[in-house]
């Protein structure tokens, strides 16, 4: 797995660097994992190689005159622009070194080494377990979100891995440094990407919940009772509360308390409140 073109190819969107720097890094010891791919990442520094030997050649190195593509057009960098990063321990010494080494020489990503601090802490585990999860998560800040490179099987509860803060798994199969770069900034944005396999069995898992724990107990996905769902749908389409009770068939004082508890239960602030964030987060 090499870094070549990872920052390089933020320039289709117009970006600014910074002309690389060169550091030695500490020989490692050289491990072949079972599929006889040497080192937990390809593309990791080895004996005497330097940052730049991730991938970014002095050709390929971002220029000064190259835009960042983080500041849409923008003149100049600021702080505000780049990911915080922080590498997460794992014990795994190798790819931890070529983590932190990428994350320190990518323009694109400003790099911290206090994972409580980072707005993305990232990790590569073999074969993650929740147990793994869960310690990861205790390295890492309370609103961090996680993103991970995966070598072998995922056998984590993926509802508890998302409750954990993972947003974003890479498998190390097909691993590029320019598709963890996008990652991490996508996942800084807002955004999640899971392998199609994880995405399938979490669709499995979740159609399970709504099936099997849900429906019985005449829940929504989202948390509302099938009860509290018609009711905001009626207000959200300008219904009277005693118009409301009559078409549902109970009293205005029954829908009132319908509301209330929605409103006390998400800690919104009034009907309307509530009948915007039911819409927001497609609860109705």
């Amino acid at each position: 797995m090499r870094a070549s073109h990872a920052c390089e190819a933020e320039t289709a969107h117009g970006g600014r660097g910074h002309a690389g720097r060169t550091a030695r890094v500490t020989r490692e010891p050289v491990r072949t994992d079972e599929a006889g791919e040497t080192g937990p990442l390809r593309g990791r520094p080895r004996s005497h190689e330097t940052v730049d030997d991730l991938g970014l050649s002095a050709a390929e190195q971002p220029r000064p005159d190259r835009p960042d593509p983080a500041v849409a057009g923008g003149p100049e960098r600021t702080a505000t622009s780049r990911p915080v990063v922080g590498v997460l321990p794992t014990g795994d010494a190798i790819s931890e070194l070529a983590l932190d080494s990428f994350v320190k020489q990518c323009p694109y990503l400003l790099w911290t080494g206090d994972a409580r601090t980072a707005e993305v802490a990232v990790a590569s585990l073999h074969s993650p377990d929740t147990g793994a999860v869960t310690r990861l998560r205790t390295h890492a800040g309370e609103r961090s979100a996680l993103v991970l490179v995966v070598g072998g099987e995922w056998r984590a509860s993926l509802h508890q891995a998302i409750e954990l803060g993972v947003r974003a798994v890479l498998p190390r199969a097909g691993f590029t440094w320019e598709a963890f770069t996008q990652t991490v900034r996508q996942v800084r944005a807002g955004h999640a990407d899971l392998p199609p396999a994880l995405q399938g069995r979490l669709m499995d898992q979740m159609q399970y919940t709504y099936r099997e724990v849900l429906v019985p107990r005449g829940l929504t996905p989202g948390g509302l009772t099938e009860r509290e769902a018609k009711v905001l749908r009626l207000v959200a389409d300008g219904h009277e509360l005693q118009d409301i009770g009559n078409q549902l068939g109970y009293s205005e004082r029954t829908i009132k308390n319908v509301l209330y508890g929605v409103i006390k239960r998400h800690r919104l602030r009034n009907r309307s409140h509530a009948v915007s964030f039911a819409i927001r987060s497609g609860l109705i």
